[in-house]
C-alpha cells in the first residue's frame, strides 16, 4: 500500500508536515527541486570520489561556527552591534508539553513497528513473510554492492523520483500494482494457504482435573 494520497486536484500528498519539503519532492517548482538535488549530488561526490573525511570536515565547520559566535558576539558589544541571531530553540529548549507531544507520536509509530514484528513472528501470513524475506534479500545484496553512503544517496535520489514519477503515471501504475496483487493473492488461495494449513498447531493441554473435582462427580 502506499504511503502517499492523492488530492481531488489530483495532485499527489505525502505523508511529510513541512510543504516546503512535498513541494520540493513533487517539483513544484522545478528550479529549487533541481538545486536540492544538485546539491546533494555534489555533497555525494565529494564524500564518495573525493579526499574528503566526514568527521574531520565535521569538527572544522564545528571550529569555524563556534569561534564566528565568539568574536561575532565580542565585536558587536563593541560596535553596539545585535548579537548573532540565535534560534528559540536553543534560548527556550524544549517545554514539558512539547516533549510529552514528541514522545506521543514516538509512542504511536513504536507501536504500530512492534505490531508489525508481531504480525511476522507469528508466521501466520505467508504473504507478508515473504514480502520482507524478499525486501530483506535485496537490501542485503544490494549492501553488498554498495557503500552506505552510496545506498543513502541512492534512497534520496529515489524520494525526488518516484513521487513524481507515481504522480505523472498514477493510473498505470495503480492498474499494474492491483493486477500484482490479485496474482499475489491467488497464488496465497491456491498454494500457500494449503501450505500452511498441513502444518500442525500447537494447542494447549487442558489442566488436569483436580482430585476433590473426581469425588464431585
Amino acid at each position: 500500500m502506499s504511503t502517499s494520497t492523492t488530492s481531488p486536484s489530483g495532485r499527489v500528498r505525502l505523508p511529510v508536515k513541512d510543504p516546503r519539503v512535498q513541494e520540493l519532492l513533487l517539483w513544484t517548482n522545478p528550479r529549487n527541486s533541481a538545486i536540492a538535488v544538485g546539491g546533494v549530488t555534489a555533497v555525494y561526490a565529494a564524500l564518495q570520489y573525493g579526499s574528503v573525511n566526514p568527521l574531520q570536515t565535521s569538527a572544522y565547520v564545528g571550529l569555524v561556527l563556534v569561534l564566528g559566535c565568539f568574536l561575532w558576539n565580542n565585536i558587536a558589544s563593541f560596535t553596539h552591534r545585535p548579537p548573532v541571531p540565535v534560534p528559540r530553540l536553543l534560548k527556550e529548549g524544549v517545554s514539558e508539553g512539547q516533549a510529552k507531544d514528541y514522545a506521543a507520536k514516538a509512542t504511536v509509530h513504536v507501536n504500530k513497528g512492534l505490531s508489525f514484528a508481531h504480525r511476522l513472528a507469528t508466521g501466520r501470513e505467508p504473504v507478508l513473510t515473504g514480502t520482507v524475506a524478499g525486501a530483506l534479500y535485496a537490501v542485503g545484496r544490494l549492501a553488498g554492492l554498495l557503500s552506505l553512503l552510496s545506498l543513502a544517496y541512492a534512497a534520496v535520489l529515489a524520494a525526488f523520483v518516484v513521487p513524481k514519477v507515481y504522480e505523472l503515471k498514477k493510473d498505470e501504475i495503480d492498474g499494474a500494482l492491483d493486477k500484482a496483487r490479485a496474482q499475489v493473492t491467488a497464488l496465497n488461495d491456491k498454494y500457500l494457504s494449503k501450505v500452511m494449513a498441513k502444518i500442525p498447531r500447537h494447542t494447549p493441554a487442558k489442566p488436569a482435573e483436580s482430585s476433590s473435582e473426581r469425588k464431585e462427580e
